[in-house]
């Protein structure tokens, strides 16, 4: 099974976490799907927008801790700078695509996987979706652009609020706050994704 699908429509990429039986934790070959294919997608003359949203009931609940992201030296120093370096180059080269990326949240983002989600250029939320800055609970300093994203989106206190509690904030809060564009019933996300990006190329 591929951890991510790629899908065209039009002027439209489509991308799908797919790992749904682990609410599409991140491994290290997802990430490196991710990187090159959003690096590749500046060069995509054919692509004018991209939808990125997960399978299942979750976005994306960020890094696969439990299966080690498919590497035997996760947790070691140079597993952990690895992962740092991963990360960043996929929100990199998101932040870097001049071509609008629209996120479809239909679950949980959490961790790095909220980050990824923040990354986007406009999100759509469904009216299940959640969004936690999950590291305090587990000792650790928000990654995957994190730092950079929240505080621009809901200001420098109510970021820190955000990462110190772990808070987890739903779709109607999330409106609030600005982190999202717009909520719509699960059942109208993606048409609602698709139609925003179409829009837009």
């Amino acid at each position: 099974m591929d951890e991510v699908i790629f899908r065209r429509e039009d002027q439209v990429e489509v991308v799908t976490l797919n790992r749904p039986q682990r609410l599409n934790a991140l491994t290290y070959n997802m990430l490196h799907l991710l990187a090159q294919r959003f690096e590749e997608l500046e060069q995509d003359d054919d692509v004018r927008a991209v939808v990125l949203t997960g399978e299942g009931r979750g976005f994306c609940t960020g890094a696969d801790l439990g299966g080690g992201g498919g590497r035997q030296d996760v947790f070691t120093p140079m597993g952990m700078r690895l992962s740092a370096q991963l990360y960043s180059r996929v929100v990199r080269a998101m932040a870097d695509l001049e071509k609008p990326i629209v996120g479809a949240v239909n679950g949980d983002a959490a961790g790095a996987g909220c980050n990824i989600a923040l990354a986007c250029d406009l999100l759509v939320a469904s009216e299940n979706a959640r969004f936690i800055q999950v590291f305090v609970r587990r000792g650790m300093v928000p990654d995957a652009g994190g730092t950079y994203f929240l505080p621009r989106l809901v200001g420098l206190a109510k970021a820190k609020e955000l990462m110190f509690s772990g808070e987890a904030v739903d779709a109607r809060r999330a409106l609030e706050l600005g982190l999202v564009n717009k909520v719509v019933a699960a059942e109208r996300l993606m048409d609602e994704a698709m139609e925003m990006a179409h829009g837009l190329a």
